[in-house]
């Protein structure tokens, strides 16, 4: 879906979509550049201290989660869904581990919203599907199956909380939970983070009327498992499903 098309999408609404189409390229180059930047040792403010450096060089003027440009997990709470307690402040990467990283940059009222999970093996980070340790793989390759069948899913009539229904339906068919404290599988992009609308039970609301780009970021474990997967993209309903931008 090109930027052209999206403009028009939005032109009569009050969606800041050429903003948020630029923070979203930072969100996006940010992470690329933290896949080479990670090193075994790292703790998690040197991390969250160059996230901020690199999005502040590429133009981000803010941050829109409390000014906060980086929520990042790793070690054993990979799958804990908030900022990490101050007792693991000095806690460092070790050379097999995961870390989640969530960014959140902002030009004028347009959000970026973006998260990934890598994968250290040996030291070194290196794509999923090549991680000789099963559990990441499967969690890796449910989060990719769980972004398909949103894109697929849903279509004109599609509620919030019927989309929450389906995914979290697929999490236990498969064995995994959803770790979000919240209970929730994203939320509308907005002006305003108090009116968020969140793919959550009780939100009654049509996804395809309520015509926002949203996120989906399911952030997951196996029932008996100890690591936390996430993978996070923005998306928008166009021409009768949905379309990653």
């Amino acid at each position: 879906m090109n930027k052209e098309d999206l403009i028009i999408h939005f032109q009569n609404t009050d969606v800041d979509i050429e903003n948020i189409l630029k923070a979203q390229s930072i969100a996006r180059h940010c992470l690329e550049h933290m896949s080479s930047f990670l090193r075994p040792g790292m703790t998690k403010d040197e991390i969250h201290k160059e996230c901020r450096s690199f999005m502040d060089q590429l133009g981000s003027e803010g941050y829109w989660t409390h000014d906060d440009p980086a929520l990042i997990l790793f070690g054993d709470l990979s799958s804990y869904s908030a900022h990490l307690p101050p007792e693991y402040k000095n806690r460092r990467i070790s050379e097999n581990d995961l870390i989640t990283i969530d960014v959140a940059p902002m030009i004028a009222n347009g959000w970026g919203d973006m998260a990934r999970t890598f994968v250290m093996e040996d030291g070194r980070i290196l794509s999923w599907k090549d991680c000789h340790n099963k559990e990441i793989r499967k969690g890796m390759e449910m989060e990719m199956h769980l972004h398909e069948l949103f894109m697929h899913v849903i279509d004109e009539t599609t509620t919030f909380e019927q989309l929450h229904q389906i995914i979290d339906d697929e999490l236990h068919q498969y064995g995994y939970l959803n770790c979000d404290y919240h209970g929730n599988f994203g939320h509308s992009i907005e002006n305003d983070q108090k009116d968020r609308v969140t793919i959550d039970k009780g939100v009654d609301i049509c996804i395809s009327k309520y015509n926002k780009p949203i996120t989906f970021e399911p952030h997951i474990r196996k029932v008996d498992g100890s690591l936390g997967f996430k993978h996070e993209d923005m998306y928008v309903f166009y021409e009768g499903r949905m379309e990653k931008i």
